[in-house]
């Protein structure tokens, strides 16, 4: 089944189809429609994504392409970030959320973690984070998930498939996945890594 996918460059410029960030400007006017977002609970993120990279054994990154929205009339706290994987030459080092604060809507492929970039504003531990109520009409530009990697492979192919998310609203407990791929090959010089898409 083809998803929908995007080839954005990354930071270090590995990626097949250049695609900067939008300014602030540009994308914190109004409010997020619910047609184009995704999620089974009251917090929704965008259609399924992806994109690949190379990079060598050790490096770290920082994936910032999941944007969160709490459509709910009750605020939403995060309580848990899971990456899943397919393979084993990945694992993920912790979660951030970059909210109202910073300059862009979202930056995709940010090298080291914790990232450190002013352009993303204050930084906040995922796990705790609460997405405040908006008349279930929640900014456009949303609260950016920013998830840290390590490359723990030498040679070869593995991806990150899905994010799982665990999260509390009215006193329940909702856990929802969305589809946000991240293939990467290692070493860092090589042929184009082949894409993913979705859990294998």
């Amino acid at each position: 089944m083809g998803l929908l996918m995007f080839l954005v460059l990354s930071t270090s410029g590995c990626a097949d189809t250049p695609s900067g960030p939008e300014p602030a400007g540009a994308t914190d006017k109004g409010r997020a429609s619910l047609d184009s977002r995704t999620g089974e609970g009251p917090l929704k993120s965008a259609p399924p994504t992806g994109y690949a990279l190379r990079r060598d054994k050790g490096a770290v990154l920082t994936d910032g392409w999941v944007v969160l929205y709490n459509f709910g009339d009750a605020p939403i706290t995060i309580m848990r970030v899971r990456s899943k994987f397919e393979g084993h030459g990945l694992r993920q080092l912790g979660a951030l959320v970059a909210g109202y604060g910073r300059k862009f809507a979202a930056e995709q492929t940010i090298d080291d973690y914790p990232p450190r970039k002013a352009s993303l504003g204050p930084l906040t531990a995922a796990e705790g984070y609460v997405l405040p109520a908006e008349e279930g009409r929640p900014r456009k530009k949303g609260h950016e998930l920013l998830i840290g990697m390590q490359v723990t492979q030498a040679a070869g192919r593995s991806a990150r498939s899905l994010v799982e998310i665990t999260y509390s609203y009215k006193g329940h407990t909702y856990t929802d996945e969305w589809v946000n791929t991240i293939a990467v090959c290692s070493p860092a010089k090589g042929p184009s890594c082949p894409q993913e898409y979705g859990p294998g």
